[in-house]
């Protein structure tokens, strides 16, 4: 059964950078939404008002775990980071990303992962790529040992 995306999703959106999304997308496995534009810049903005706020990076700061503005990378966005510099690094054509993730998980260990899985099915969603949910899971727990972790 499909859901149509909450409003406060859309609402966020809006808010966030006066736009109405292009891609829209339920998180697969977690009470999680997502609402994305790609934008023609090469620079990753992305919105968690559960936490309270947003972050912005590019490709060369992801590398290093930093904002463009050379702190670390909050530790809610290191699983969306971990997958655009993985997806990057690996030839996929990952421009630049404005988004906003919300749903009904609760922050911590469990929300954070569920940010990877999303922001990962949300890029193979935007590429055209067919995928699984043990695709996705495989593909986050490769970025959780190597970027992560490593």
């Amino acid at each position: 059964m499909t859901q149509s995306p909450p409003l406060h999703l859309l609402a966020a959106f809006n808010d966030a950078f006066q736009l109405s999304p292009e891609h829209i997308l339920q998180s697969p496995g977690y009470d999680l939404w997502v609402a994305a534009v790609v934008p023609a810049n090469n620079l990753y903005i992305i919105h968690a008002p559960a936490m309270g706020n947003y972050v912005k990076f590019s490709w060369q700061s992801a590398k290093k775990q930093q904002t463009i503005h050379k702190r670390p990378l909050p530790k809610w966005s290191r699983y969306a980071a971990g997958i655009i510099y993985h997806l990057c690094g690996n030839g996929l054509d990952v421009k630049g990303i404005q988004a906003v993730i919300l749903g009904n998980e609760m922050p911590g260990v469990r929300y954070d992962y569920a940010i990877g899985v999303t922001m990962a099915a949300l890029w193979h969603t935007i590429l055209g790529k067919p995928y699984t949910s043990e695709q996705l899971i495989e593909l986050v727990d490769h970025v959780r040992r190597v970027y992560i972790e490593g």
